[in-house]
């Protein structure tokens, strides 16, 4: 790839209760129009309350999909649950090394839609707990999951290296996560786009 990466605002729902609402829908209305003024057209949505409690806010991707292009990550424990995503307003939904039952299942989800992507969970070593992901390489993984049918992967941005190495010669993209201090001006022409939290975006923005 050249020159700069795509910069994709991510946005982390967390929290909800029967009492609380994270977002309403006026809140939700001025979030679509501050990205849109500075002409953003996708939207990574890390779902926390799908990935820790298997209750994703679906509605407020609903209504995000009518302004942008939606990367939805709402931990899905089996393939076929991507179908619940999809009808949400998902363009792209991505199934994580944490949540997954086993790492055949981004095969079964690629029975329903193509537009699926592989996340992969890090802290030191991959995270995750599910047959063929448990005790697997950074690099194990990704062979895998290639062999799967996977074309799309997403990682923390310290090990974009090491994954763009095991991606070489593949018919797939990678994309970082970009969390931390610092993360957002790696330099690695195998990164496709940074996908960085809405606090931590940079005032200005190469399109």
């Amino acid at each position: 790839m050249k020159g700069k990466p795509e910069v994709i605002p991510l946005l982390l729902l967390k929290g909800r209760t029967t009492l609380f609402r994270e977002y309403s829908k006026k809140a939700i209305s001025e979030l679509s129009k501050s990205l849109r003024k500075r002409d953003f057209e996708k939207l990574y949505v890390l779902d926390l309350d799908g990935v820790e409690r298997n209750k994703p806010q679906l509605d407020i991707v609903q209504v995000l999909s009518d302004d942008f292009s939606i990367f939805y990550e709402a931990g899905p424990r089996r393939g076929a649950n991507v179908v619940d995503l999809v009808i949400a307003g998902a363009d792209k939904v991505y199934m994580n090394t944490y949540s997954m039952s086993a790492l055949d299942e981004v095969k079964v989800a690629l029975t329903f839609t193509e537009n699926i992507g592989l996340k992969i969970d890090w802290n030191d070593t991959v995270l995750g707990h599910g047959d063929g992901i448990e005790g697997c390489s950074l690099s194990d993984i990704i062979a895998a999951a290639l062999g799967l049918g996977v074309k799309d992967f997403v990682v923390p941005a310290e090990v974009t290296n090491e994954a763009g190495n095991s991606l070489k010669g593949a018919n797939a993209l990678m994309r970082a996560i970009a969390d931390r201090p610092g993360d957002e001006k790696i330099v690695n022409p195998n990164v496709e786009s940074l996908i960085i939290p809405l606090e931590n975006l940079p005032k200005e923005v190469d399109k």
